[in-house]
C-alpha cells in the first residue's frame, strides 16, 4: 500500500454493506475494490498486496473474554493488514445461531479497524478417516474439531450468504485436513481425496459469493505436494500452509519439500505458524532454531502471506504473555510483532 495512506483511511469498512472505500485514491464512494489472483500474486484494487497478520482464534472459546479493541490494537500497534478468525465445528454443531452472532461481532470489529478477514472452518481431520482428539481439560466440546461434509456445507452455505458480499473477507475451507494420522511425510498422495471434498464445498460457496477461497493440503495442512501437481480449477482459489517446529525436523530441505513448488504457481497463505520454548514437541522451538530461519529462508524469499498463531495468552503457541496486562507480547509475540514491522510488503 502507498506509504502516505493510513490503513484505516485506505480500507474503511461500512458495517452494514461491507463496502470498501478508498477516498485518498480517488475512488468513488460506491465503488467496490476486490481481490484478484494473477499467477502467484494476490492483488486488491489492482495493486499487489501481502496479507500479514495473526490468527485470533474463535469468538466463542479463545476470544470468549477478549475485548473487541484487540482489532484496533492489531491494526495500529502490531501493523497487521489481516486477521484470521476461526469457527470450531463443535460450536457450530451445538449452537449455530449464537456462534454466527459472535462471528459477526468480531468480523465487524476487525473490518471497522481496516483489517482484511480470513474466516476459517477450524476442522482438524477428515470425514470417515481421522478425528482429532480433544483434551477434556480445555473446556471445548469433545467434538470441537470434528466435521462431516453436511456440517461443513451448512457452515459455508450460511457464511457465504452472510459475508460473501464483503470483498475484504476470504474463506478458508478447512483448517487442518488429516487423511491418515500416521503419515508423517509430505507425499501428496491424499490430495485427490481432499480435492474432491473441496470442490463440493467450493461449489456451495460459489452459489452466493466469488470471494477468495483458501484450500489446504494434507498432513495437518503441511503437505502441498499434491496440490501443486493438480490445481483446483477456480481462478479465485489460493492455498494455505501450516508450519510448526516439529514438521520434518532434521530434514535439510524440509520446508521446500512440503511446499512442492506451489508458491511459484499460486498465492500461499501460511495461516498458522509459531513456536514456544515450552509446550509439547509440536510447537517447541526458539527464535534461533525456528523463528529466524523460517522467516528469513521461507516467508520472506517466497513472499508468502503470513498469519501467526495465536493472539491469546492461553492458546498455544501464545502471542500474548500469560499473567500480564492482557496485551503484552510473549517472547514469541515480540518476535512476530517485530517481524510484522519489518516484513516486505508491496509498494511500502
Amino acid at each position: 500500500m502507498p506509504s502516505d495512506v493510513n490503513r484505516r483511511n485506505f480500507l474503511t469498512a461500512t458495517a452494514a454493506a461491507g463496502v470498501l472505500l478508498a477516498s485518498k485514491r480517488g475512488v468513488s464512494a460506491g465503488e467496490r475494490l476486490k481481490f484478484e489472483v494473477i499467477g502467484n500474486e494476490l492483488r486488491f484494487g489492482g495493486r499487489p498486496i501481502r496479507l500479514m497478520g495473526v490468527g485470533v482464534g474463535d469468538p466463542v472459546y479463545v476470544r470468549g473474554e477478549r475485548p473487541l479493541s484487540d482489532y484496533a490494537l492489531l491494526a495500529d500497534e502490531w501493523q497487521c493488514s489481516a486477521v484470521r478468525i476461526s469457527v470450531h465445528p463443535g460450536h457450530w454443531r451445538q449452537d449455530a445461531e449464537r456462534t454466527l452472532a459472535l462471528l459477526e461481532r468480531d468480523v465487524s470489529a476487525a473490518r471497522a479497524a481496516g483489517l482484511f478477514v480470513i474466516i476459517d472452518w477450524h476442522a482438524i481431520g477428515f470425514p470417515g478417516r481421522y478425528a482429532e482428539p480433544v483434551d477434556p481439560s480445555w473446556g471445548l466440546p469433545l467434538d470441537a474439531f470434528a466435521s462431516d461434509e453436511p456440517l461443513a456445507l451448512d457452515f459455508w452455505r450460511t457464511v457465504s450468504a452472510r459475508f460473501g458480499g464483503d470483498t475484504g473477507i476470504l474463506f478458508e475451507l478447512w483448517n487442518e485436513p488429516v487423511y491418515d494420522g500416521k503419515l508423517w511425510r509430505s507425499t501428496g498422495e491424499h490430495w485427490p481425496f481432499l480435492k474432491a471434498l473441496w470442490l463440493r464445498l467450493i461449489a456451495e460457496i460459489r452459489l452466493r459469493s466469488d470471494a477468495i477461497i483458501i484450500a489446504a493440503g494434507g498432513r495437518w495442512a503441511h503437505d502441498l505436494n499434491g496440490a501443486a501437481k493438480d490445481l483446483i480449477d477456480d481462478p479465485r482459489v489460493i492455498y494455505s500452509w501450516h508450519c510448526y517446529p516439529n514438521e520434518d525436523r532434521g530434514v535439510a530441505s524440509r520446508w521446500p519439500d512440503s511446499l512442492g513448488g506451489l508458491p511459484a504457481l499460486k498465492p500461499v497463505v501460511v495461516t498458522e505458524w509459531g513456536f514456544s520454548r515450552d509446550g509439547d514437541d509440536a510447537i517447541r522451538g526458539t527464535p534461533e532454531d525456528f523463528g529466524i530461519p523460517f522467516t528469513r529462508e521461507i516467508l520472506e524469499p517466497l513472499k508468502l502471506h503470513s498469519m501467526a498463531w495465536c493472539f491469546s495468552s492461553g492458546a498455544t503457541p501464545r502471542l500474548l504473555a500469560p499473567y500480564s496486562d492482557g496485551v503484552s507480547p510473549s517472547e514469541y509475540g515480540a518476535f512476530v510483532k517485530d517481524y510484522l514491522a519489518h516484513s516486505w510488503r508491496p509498494e511500502t
